[in-house]
């Protein structure tokens, strides 16, 4: 199941944390057994069958 979502375009929710590898949000891609939304900070969000919206993500401004 491909989730078909560009987390990219959302900001991650502990982007208010400074760290040095920064905060971008990437998808389940190359994850086939974790469906998950991560962040090189370490956030990790659940997102088998769930919307962005529903995680409470926040589209990036451009």
């Amino acid at each position: 199941m491909a989730d078909e979502t560009d987390y990219s375009l959302y900001v991650c929710p502990y982007s208010h944390i400074e760290k040095d590898c920064g905060h971008e949000l990437h998808g389940p891609d190359g994850y086939a057994d974790t469906y998950s939304v991560w962040c090189p900070c370490g956030f990790r969000g659940p997102v088998f069958a769930l919307e962005p919206e529903e995680l409470k993500l926040k589209k990036r401004d451009r």
